[in-house]
């Protein structure tokens, strides 16, 4: 009998522990779609660098108000950490990092905000208490704008 190869080729990771969390079903729905676009865009060596910018996910449905709605969301949750806050002024597009995985060293050229580390260690936001994390989303930090 003939032999299947099975064709190899790029999936998402969720881990188990993740995958059957409360916190992971308690996620909203476009929460838990921009969690799994951004696992998309995931190459193994890139968590950090992973970018909610419109142009990029307005290709794959995407409102702006959608984005910030759900970005927010998981940022509030401990899903994901901003890397590096950019400006849709200067054309710099905000870097996110799942916290699950460790963040990576960033490319050549990309710096990222004062305080985050790249480290193996996963950051495991989403399953402690925002009371214990080290990088406080901007959406929960007092004095914080949205006009910025």
């Amino acid at each position: 009998m003939a032999e299947r190869r099975k064709k190899k080729g790029r999936f998402l990771a969720i881990p188990y522990n993740v995958a059957t969390s409360n916190q992971f079903a308690d996620l909203k729905g476009n929460e838990l779609k921009l969690l799994v676009d951004l696992l998309a865009q995931y190459q193994g060596s890139n968590n950090g660098n992973l970018t909610t910018a419109e142009s990029v996910l307005s290709k794959r449905g995407w409102a702006a108000s959608s984005i910030y709605a759900a970005s927010t969301g998981l940022q509030r949750k401990g899903w994901i950490v901003v890397t590096r806050q950019g400006y849709k002024v200067r054309g710099m597009a905000t870097l996110e990092a799942i916290t699950w995985n460790g963040i990576d060293d960033p490319p050549k050229g990309v710096r990222y905000d004062e305080g985050v580390k790249p480290s193996p260690v996963p950051l495991g936001y989403w399953c402690k208490h925002p009371d214990t994390w080290e990088l406080i989303p901007r959406c929960l930090q007092k004095n914080s704008s949205k006009t910025e």
